[in-house]
């Protein structure tokens, strides 16, 4: 049985670099530890006398990058470790190499997940502007958390709930069903002097040919 975790996990900060353990089996092998939820971080920091916070990743996206730039001694990763004792003691271990290719799906959504949407009685938020050739288009709003998304309905007037949208399969998803209504995304816009704006937009078709797809 594999083992499963869910996002966040952490890392633990320590002298340039992140926490890891010798492994008792081969002293020439570490594990990079990795920590399921942040109290148990804050722990194992504890425990180890390791001041400041824990990393957060929130994504497969994140905890490849960060994976893919380890070096040896470090080959494998541990999670929720308890080296206290001569065995480091871990809920599962594996290798850096089987978790890059078996295991973590690595897409390239131009934000972490979860995004969400402002679901209005008349579809999602979105605006209307003009292209270069002066063209109407209606924008998407999509927001990166959901303080901002709280905040531009609150200050736009509107009527509607926000949606959370979790990984990139349900964003393409919606993205191609709009295909016909919309032709960009606008990435946390805001309300100013009662204006909507969108200082950073997203072509829809540079988004499904370019970022919601896996590595």
């Amino acid at each position: 049985m594999q083992y499963a975790w869910t996002y966040p996990i952490y890392l633990i900060a320590h002298s340039g670099g992140y926490a890891s353990i010798v492994d008792p089996q081969d002293d020439s092998q570490q594990l990079l530890v990795a920590v399921t939820t942040e109290e148990k971080a804050l722990e194992f920091m504890q425990n180890f006398g390791i001041l400041g916070a824990p990393r957060q990743l929130n994504n497969d996206r994140e905890f490849a990058w960060l994976l893919e730039s380890l070096r040896e001694p470090v080959t494998r990763v541990c999670f929720d470790p308890d080296p206290r004792e001569e065995a480091v003691n871990a809920a599962w271990s594996t290798t850096v190499k089987s978790l890059l290719n078996d295991r973590l799906e690595v897409d390239y959504s131009p934000w972490s997940y979860p995004v969400y949407l402002l679901r209005l009685e008349s579809g999602f938020s979105s605006i209307v502007g003009a292209d270069a050739e002066g063209n109407e288009v209606v924008v998407l709003c999509l927001f990166s958390n959901s303080q901002l998304a709280e905040e531009y309905l609150a200050a736009s007037g509107d009527s509607g709930a926000v949606e959370s949208i979790d990984n990139m399969a349900s964003t393409r998803e919606l993205m191609e069903s709009l295909q016909a209504e919309i032709a960009a995304v606008a990435v946390d816009p805001e309300v100013r002097d009662s204006q909507r704006v969108a200082s950073h937009c997203i072509g829809l078709e540079m988004l499904l040919n370019k970022y919601l797809i896996h590595a």
